[in-house]
């Protein structure tokens, strides 16, 4: 076998890879969650060493679960090097997939930094925000190339109106995110105890984070008013939008549940949850809008080619 020819990858494979490290992106951030929610966030109080004596230490239960999410951000750096490196070797060549998979591994590398400094300054809420939106931005572009890898030629482009419904949906949805970074940080559940958190009024932040959310369902309302007249645009995008709504509907009202009881620990992790859940089918949602270059074209294989079964099947309250 020639040599240049085993060192290749097919669009499949490649896209294998994609959702593994997307899905796996995914259950990060879950992890995380888990860390800030146990109090753990602190259970390793130093950087790569868990503490000043020893590098990895489960001496007890805070430093076992923050020991188990550092073993979680190591064992993604495999599929994403190995995405980012594959990109190169795809063939036959895909226009698009090199530069999301080198963001996705830019931005992996970037978040265990400004991890390591959040360790370092006790959890500053600014720097604990800064890791939570960087791997949205490492799992946007993980979707990105997994959907680009489709085997379907580049659809027509959509109306307009419809293009730009969809970058205000998509960027509706990122200012609820960010939001909610803030509600996060001026919570209780910051991580740990003793850490410093915004000195913002809770609920007003929280009104804030609410009318983000729901700017963007209103958006997502606007755009399948949009799509009713035009049949190409919504046969083949319909089912996605379909799935936004559904999810953004779901983790409104789960927000809505955990305020009103005190924000227990489940409530906030399903909404940590459906946070990412949302964010995969908007980056999907939009891309399949937007995008030129080749995905799938039609309702079902739209689902399947852009990986997200695989994708949200990882994530807790979405299978």
């Amino acid at each position: 076998m020639d040599r240049t020819h085993r060192w290749t990858l097919s669009p499949h494979r490649f896209r294998q890879i994609g959702i593994v490290t997307a899905a796996g992106l995914c259950l990060l951030v879950v992890a995380g969650g888990v860390v800030r929610l146990t109090g753990s966030g602190l259970g390793c109080d130093d950087w790569p060493n868990c503490n000043a004596q020893s590098f990895v230490d489960v001496s007890s239960e805070h430093t076992a679960i923050e020991q188990v999410n550092r073993m979680l951000s190591a064992f993604i750096g495999i599929p994403t090097l190995a995405m980012a490196i594959g990109s190169f070797r795809v063939r036959p060549r895909r226009r698009g997939l090199v530069g999301p998979s080198l963001g996705v591994l830019a931005t992996v590398l970037g978040n265990g930094v400004v991890g390591g400094i959040a360790v370092r300054t006790d959890l500053h809420p600014a720097l604990v925000q800064s890791h939570f939106l960087l791997a949205m931005g490492s799992i946007a572009f993980a979707v990105v190339a997994v959907r680009r890898a489709g085997d379907v030629p580049a659809p027509a482009p959509a109306p307009v109106a419809v293009r730009r419904t969809a970058w205000l949906l998509g960027a509706l949805t990122a200012a609820a995110l960010v939001t909610g970074t803030v509600v996060t940080g001026t919570g209780p559940h910051a991580g740990d105890e003793d850490v410093r958190r915004w000195g913002f009024d809770i609920s007003t932040v929280a009104r804030i984070h609410s009318a983000a959310v729901l700017a963007a369902v209103a958006s997502g309302l606007v755009l399948t008013l949009l799509l009713r007249r035009r049949g190409a645009q919504r046969d083949r995008v319909g089912s996605l939008l379909s799935i936004w709504m559904f999810v953004a509907i779901l983790q409104g009202g789960i927000g809505y549940l955990q305020y009103f009881n005190g924000v227990p620990e489940m409530l906030v992790g399903a909404h940590i949850a459906g946070a990412t859940a949302l964010w995969v089918a908007t980056v999907l949602l939009v891309g399949s809008i937007v995008s030129t270059l080749p995905a799938a074209t039609s309702v079902e294989p739209a689902i399947r080619e852009s990986g997200l079964r695989g994708i949200t099947a990882s994530i807790p309250g979405t299978a």
